[in-house]
């Protein structure tokens, strides 16, 4: 299976550096230490994503849960069979929203998935 590349770049460097820190340093992202699996986090995604912006609201400006998701998919070094399963999820927006917003990150990734499956024809 073919992995998303990231072009030699860390996937820390990927978000701006105040976001993965506190990504990095957040109970919610250490709770999903748990998940071992893509599905495992796309059911995560389905039930606790209620929004995609990179930080919560209100008084809180803790990192989402949508970013500490996608920071999670960054870990596991999705392939692309994976990503083209997120881009076309039914069950709920936010999966797919997760990667198409108009953010660097998402585009990024869904530029390359995009590339990578028309050389792959």
């Amino acid at each position: 299976m073919a992995e998303i590349q990231t072009n030699g770049r860390a996937y820390e460097s990927l978000l701006e550096k105040v976001l993965s820190m506190n990504i990095l340093s957040s109970d919610y992202f250490k709770e999903l230490y748990g998940l071992k699996t893509y599905h495992e986090v796309i059911d995560e995604i389905y039930n606790q994503v209620n929004h995609v912006e990179p930080w919560m609201g209100g008084n809180c400006r803790g990192p989402s849960s949508a970013y500490c998701l996608l920071y999670k998919f960054f870990t596991m070094k999705l392939t692309v069979k994976q990503m083209h399963g997120l881009l076309k999820h039914t069950d709920s927006p936010y999966i797919r929203a997760i990667f198409t917003t108009t953010n660097t990150v998402g585009m990024s990734f869904f530029l390359r998935v995009a590339e990578s499956s028309h050389q792959n024809k």
